[in-house]
């Protein structure tokens, strides 16, 4: 049996005790597995420890196994651990932020919310699931939200790069709080043009847009309209 990718089975372990040593991290965290890496991140001239590290397990079902333990404590602090992303996608604007709602592009007019439900539910607890529809004629708008209990089921999500539901190819992204309120106080009380602007912005993500250009433009519509909004 092939062994699983090694970035789908590591963890970074945020908020560490500038005691903790490769040592303690280690065995702390393979009473929920093996594991195959355990490094504390050091400053290179310092050697001192910057907060951080990484824990590499043999199996994804072992990471699984330990997020769903938490929270954990090692050395008397609470620590913070997700899943780790790669380098390249670290920098992307977002994609080390906690968040339990995620945007769902590529919904067709014959995919209905049963069918995120059953796609989704696999991956954690769902609080909610959204598909927006045309005002007028209720048509869908080829994208909706899934929003779940914690915000590991989305963490893990994102680690995958292609989705199909309901025999359709999906595209999946983080809705990070700054976007999440943006879009909440513009819609509120934007006018029509503009709302229905950006919700044609958001359907870009399903022709085959790069869906982090596409969060960039929602960023830049909601974000000029709040500074209208105040003048």
């Amino acid at each position: 049996m092939a062994k699983e990718n090694e970035q789908i089975r590591k963890l970074f372990i945020g908020g560490l005790s500038s005691e903790t040593t490769e040592e303690s991290l280690k065995n702390y965290y393979q009473q929920w597995g093996e594991l195959t890496d355990c490094v504390v991140i050091r400053g290179l001239a310092s050697q001192k420890s910057r907060g951080f590290g990484f824990v590499t397990f043999s199996s994804v079902a072992e990471v699984d196994a330990a997020m769903a333990a938490r929270p954990h404590s090692i050395d008397g602090r609470v620590v913070d651990p997700k899943r780790a992303v790669a380098r390249e996608k670290s920098e992307k604007q977002g994609s080390l932020v906690n968040v339990k709602k995620l945007f769902v592009g590529g919904i067709k007019e014959d995919t209905e919310e049963h069918h995120l439900r059953e796609y989704f539910e696999k991956y954690g607890k769902i609080d909610a699931i959204e598909i927006i529809t045309d005002r007028q004629s209720g048509k869908k708008r080829g994208f909706g939200f899934v929003t779940f209990d914690d915000y590991d089921p989305v963490d893990k999500i994102m680690l995958q790069k292609y989705h199909a539901i309901n025999g359709h190819r999906a595209e999946v992204g983080k809705v990070t709080l700054v976007m999440e309120v943006g879009i909440l106080e513009v819609t509120l009380v934007m006018e029509e043009e503009v709302e229905n602007m950006l919700v044609d912005v958001l359907g870009m993500a399903t022709s085959g847009n790069s869906l982090e250009v596409v969060m960039a433009i929602i960023l830049e519509i909601t974000t000029s309209n709040l500074l209208i909004m105040v003048q």
